[in-house]
């Protein structure tokens, strides 16, 4: 009997039969990638394509082809996650891997919609201005850019592209408004020694006093 067993147990181990008590393969599975970040077992080629990047030795059981993905950016102020840890919006077609490693946008940062207290003017203009913050600054220097940023806005223009009559080649930009301030112009109400009136009817040309650079 006892030599029974082991020839059947050898023919199972022949016929492969017995891979289906290995560990199973995580292909489209989740993963953790540096510092944390929620990741998606799929194949190099389709993570970079897809614009993320990989890291080895986290996706177990699997072909050597097959890493890691993160997409830590993927929209403005959104990353790739899984839907079931998204507590935001989500917009697919932006993150490699399967269907619901998706987009993932927190509340009152990004996607459609007003942003709590403003008008969809006001919104626009300030989505416009935390964008140029995330993409020049970074950490606790890219919030100090925002809050400066949107806080002289709203006080100067009430976050607005304003033209000015006194200034007759600021109402041939698009404009939100008509101020009088002078021959102050734009969202941050500058006057021309600070630049070219194209320039100052751009929401996102502003001053921010951080290493005396433009958010």
């Amino acid at each position: 009997m006892q030599l029974l067993n082991s020839v059947f147990l050898i023919s199972l181990l022949s016929t492969g039969l017995v891979s289906a008590l290995a560990p199973r393969s995580s292909v489209n599975g989740p993963c953790t990638g540096s510092g944390g970040a929620p990741g998606v077992c799929i194949s190099t080629s389709s993570c970079s394509s897809g614009g993320g990047s990989f890291i080895s030795n986290a996706c177990p059981g699997t072909a050597d082809n097959i890493k890691c993905c993160v997409k830590p950016k993927c929209a403005s102020g959104g990353s790739c996650k899984w839907t079931s840890q998204c507590s935001g919006t989500t917009q697919s077609g932006l993150c490699p891997g399967p269907a619901n490693f998706k987009c993932c946008t927190p509340s009152g940062s990004g996607g459609s919609g007003n942003l709590p207290g403003l008008t969809s003017v006001q919104t626009r203009n300030a989505r416009a201005i935390i964008a140029r913050a995330k993409k020049d600054f970074a950490g606790s220097q890219e919030k100090q850019a925002c809050y400066v940023a949107i806080t002289t806005a709203f006080q100067e223009s009430g976050i607005r592209i304003l033209a000015n009559t006194a200034y007759p080649a600021s109402l041939q930009y698009p404009h939100d408004g008509v101020g009088h301030d002078h021959d102050s112009v734009g969202i941050f109400q500058q006057r021309p020694s600070w630049g070219s009136t194209k320039d100052r009817m751009n929401a996102v040309w502003c001053e921010v006093p951080i290493k005396g650079t433009f958010c």
